[in-house]
């Protein structure tokens, strides 16, 4: 495998550790790829299956998307490739498979009906047995479920599916991704299906399911790696204490998800070191990147033993505080769905605004930084840090649009009104979901997102309309509300 376009590095916060007493230090272990997305990086073929949700919730054009991208992407596909498409209500049947006859694949998938009610758990299951069925070493395998409702029959505990899908990438090589449509579905179940397999939930109010699998589809033709494992090496006087990510980890190795073309990964780690039992003034800290058993590639960084004084001085480097700040988002993006779930807004809006300090002092260290602070790589250093700012901003408008709606939130309820701003809240945790996955994996923020957070703002918007009517001598309150609500969608239009 050729290496010239993927770099591994291991970074510390600063080049220079306490000499003198015990203390603690951050390193970001950063995956970045280069090569360009549509150039096939493997020799392996795709064996895919989509599941699709056909309960009767889906029919009218939801159902109609789903099917006519099947069809593109039957349509694309190599002669190496395979394609099997399920569907599901209370039962699951076959649509196509490998083996359907090439002159009868699109009739099958165009005469898709709407059914029942909705067994998710035995969709994905039966998903993963024609993958089993059809798979070869050749081929890697992806699996995309789609639904728009509650799962009310099978197996329905995250924590169960969660661990099933664990197995099925461990065993099996088996990446699940999740659509979720509309404001019904169970996101809990489709967030951790696609994070315990390495895959991505995605969530869009209403339509807009084809983009995402033609997505999934061309992200799975550019893999670069497709099994990654990065095992981290400790010298004598240095131990973790703090695990700054939520990667699974074997025999000292995080396993981390498929890597694409044109892609990044970063997770951090938080160590203590105590001096008095390194040797020598100087300590290394490695990184070894593995696909599957196979190594890629390995890498290191020197960290010097020096006074509080030089300690103090040396440059710090901001990747690792973008890298910490990340971590410390998601994990506060947990919590704040918990506590929305208990209706407590006070407590959200208070988070949202740690959260949103928390990032601005992150845009300041980013904006601050110099192109010797920022790494090594003269082109594409400072183009990303140019990427990543404009992430960070964005990040931090949905955060103010996201107060905002918890203010209307909070609003609704002393009024009253807590069943209007149901729909609302529901918009909002699976947001918060598909934020929190993002942020987990370092997934650049796409347009999909942003399409999220201003359907969330047009909820809010009617939510606001609707309280101004029943409301009139808290017109003033609600018309500012609005006003923002208006100005923040702009920002994500």
């Amino acid at each position: 495998m050729s290496t010239d376009q993927l770099s591994l590095e291991v970074i510390a916060e600063r080049p220079v550790v306490r000499n003198d007493q015990i203390s603690d230090i951050d390193i970001a272990i950063d995956l970045l790829t280069t090569k360009t997305i549509g150039t096939q990086s493997t020799n392996y073929a795709i064996n895919l299956c989509i599941v699709i949700d056909r309960s009767g919730s889906m029919a009218g054009e939801k159902l109609e998307q789903a099917k006519k991208s099947c069809v593109d992407i039957y349509e694309s596909l190599n002669l190496s490739d395979r394609l099997t498409v399920l569907a599901f209500d209370d039962e699951v049947i076959s649509v196509v498979n490998p083996q359907t006859p090439s002159n009868l694949v699109k009739e099958r998938i165009m005469a898709l009906e709407p059914g029942g009610q909705t067994n998710l758990s035995k969709g994905w299951y039966l998903g993963l047995l024609e993958l089993q069925t059809y798979t070869t070493d050749k081929h890697i395998n992806r699996l995309i479920l789609l639904s728009d409702g509650q799962a009310n029959q099978g197996e329905q505990k995250p924590s169960t599916l969660g661990a099933e899908s664990s197995r099925a990438r461990n065993e099996m090589g088996i990446t699940t991704s999740t659509i979720g449509i509309g404001t019904d579905f169970q996101e809990d179940i489709l967030a951790t299906l696609a994070n315990e397999s390495g895959g991505r939930f995605w969530f869009i109010v209403e339509v807009g399911i084809e983009d995402i699998i033609k997505e999934e589809f061309s992200g799975a033709l550019s893999v670069f790696l497709e099994r990654p494992r990065i095992e981290v090496n400790l010298p004598p006087g240095v131990t973790i204490i703090r695990e700054l990510n939520n990667l699974q980890k074997t025999s000292d190795r995080y396993r981390i998800r498929p890597i694409k073309a044109n892609d990044q990964f970063c997770f951090a780690l938080r160590l203590r070191i105590d001096p008095s039992k390194v040797d020598g003034s100087e300590l290394t800290i490695s990184a070894t990147l593995l696909d599957g058993t196979d190594v890629v590639q390995k890498t290191k960084t020197n960290l010097s033993l020096g006074s509080m004084q030089e300690y103090v001085q040396s440059p710090e480097d901001p990747r690792v505080a973008m890298v910490v700040t990340k971590y410390l988002a998601a994990t506060s993006d947990e919590e704040m769905a918990k506590e929305m779930d208990t209706r407590n807004v006070t407590t959200t809006l208070q988070m949202l605004q740690s959260q949103s300090n928390l990032m601005k002092e992150l845009e300041s260290k980013l904006a601050g930084a110099t192109a010797m602070s920022w790494g090594s790589e003269a082109e594409i250093q400072p183009q990303r840090r140019e990427r990543e700012l404009a992430q960070l901003r964005k990040e931090i408008e949905e955060n103010e649009a996201l107060a905002t709606v918890v203010q209307l939130i909070q609003l609704s309820q002393g009024l009253g009104q807590s069943d209007q701003a149901e729909r609302l809240i529901m918009v909002y945790r699976k947001l918060f979901k598909g934020r929190e996955m993002r942020k987990k994996g370092w997934d650049a923020r796409g347009d999909m997102d942003d399409w999220a957070a201003r359907r969330m703002l047009e909820e809010a918007l009617s939510l606001a309309d609707s309280l101004i009517n029943s409301f009139p001598d808290m017109q003033e309150e609600f018309l500012d509300i609005r006003e923002r609500i208006n100005e923040q969608l702009a920002q994500f239009s």
